[in-house]
């Protein structure tokens, strides 16, 4: 039944005859207001990351040389220099998918359709399953030569189950020069920037608008969590964009939209803060910000009798900033509701580890460099 939600949710993006980028929020919307209310300090935060090249006999331009993914991991770190967050390259992976046995058939779109396919979804898992790097603690890129139809990229906003986890680039996006680059709309390496957006907790600025200026309801609650992006549609181009900007005071240049690359120069505030407000929440681990955990009071990544011994002992004082779970400046009832909606809950970061931590990080692949 999941497979078939999503094949069908994703079938009706694919109607549209533009290129696009899917993406997946995995375990989010609880969060997502909470994201907006905690008052994080914004600090330089590093993320360490590495590229796997997914090459192939029959896309020969899919073996992007180290120079050209250099050039493009500079280029990333200089778009993302305003929003306070480096990337540290650690390694550079080349992977032969030849060598795969189903590859023929995932390369056959008439056969199989990435990302909607179920049964190609489960062969590229078992196929990357031995590649990655462990995913709590690095950020996986992957150029790989084709998805379905007009598909340049997809990501995920928050830690999700499947080893396909990270950022996936069509090889023809990738870079900013190369023979690999055929489409003069898309040759400023922005698909990268903009995949890379959704995997930092980024949605695009038009999620569930259907109309120019469309009141959604709370802004930290809906659209793209992001209150200094209006609600706009699919913008297309910047030069005539479907909504004028005048009118719904924009400028048409975000990089969370589906503009030509030309046109992609920028982040709001907004997106920024919720960049910083969103990873100790959604990728705990993938930096040193402390992760964030709804009602854990006292630190120690579990929410329970301890937490609610310190919310009893202070619960005459309605200005205990500590209890104050919903950003409301006052602690009540409606705090303690949000702390036994979260009851037991062990955090990333206990000693009982809930995530993926059985095997070290390698450190470096065979067919890789290291920097």
């Amino acid at each position: 039944m999941r497979w078939l939600t999503l094949i069908l949710s994703l079938l009706s993006l694919s109607s549209q005859a533009q290129d696009e980028c899917v993406v997946f929020s995995s375990g989010e919307s609880v969060y997502a207001k909470f994201m907006g209310l905690q008052s994080r300090s914004i600090q330089w935060e590093e993320i360490d990351y590495v590229y796997h090249v997914h090459y192939t006999d029959s896309f020969p331009d899919s073996y992007i040389s180290e120079d050209i993914i250099m050039d493009a991991h500079e280029h990333l770190n200089e778009e993302f220099d305003e929003a306070m967050i480096s990337f540290d390259l650690v390694s550079i992976a080349y992977h032969n998918f030849d060598e795969f046995w189903a590859a023929p058939a995932i390369l056959d779109n008439n056969n199989v359709c990435l990302p909607y396919s179920s049964s190609g979804w489960n062969w590229m898992e078992d196929y990357v399953e031995d590649l990655i790097w462990d995913r709590e603690e690095y950020m996986n890129v992957h150029i790989f030569p084709q998805f379905c139809g007009g598909i340049l990229g997809f990501a995920w906003t928050a830690y999700a189950s499947t080893d396909l986890d990270g950022v996936w680039i069509r090889s023809d996006m990738m870079g900013r020069y190369g023979p690999q680059l055929t489409d003069s709309a898309r040759m400023e390496n922005k698909t990268l920037i903009h995949e890379v957006g959704h995997f930092v907790g980024l949605h695009h600025v038009f999620r569930n608008v259907d109309n120019c200026g469309q009141v959604l309801g709370d802004c930290l609650e809906t659209g793209d969590y992001v209150c200094d992006t209006p609600p706009t549609k699919i913008n297309w181009s910047c030069v005539n964009p479907i909504c004028p900007p005048g009118a719904y005071d924009y400028t048409p240049n975000n990089h969370m939209d589906y503009y030509v690359d030309s046109c992609r120069t920028n982040f709001t505030e907004g997106q920024i803060e919720r960049i910083h407000a969103a990873l100790p929440i959604l990728r705990p681990g993938i930096t040193d910000q402390p992760p964030y955990c709804v009602g854990d009071i006292n630190g120690d990544h579990v929410i329970g009798m301890a937490d609610m011994l310190l919310m009893l002992i202070n619960w005459d004082d309605a200005y205990w900033l500590d209890g104050d779970l919903d950003g409301s400046g006052h602690f009540n009832v409606l705090d303690l509701q949000i702390f036994l909606a979260h009851w037991g809950m062990i955090c990333y970061g206990a000693e009982l580890d809930p995530f993926y931590r059985e095997q070290e990080a390698p450190t470096i692949k065979s067919e890789g460099r290291h920097w």
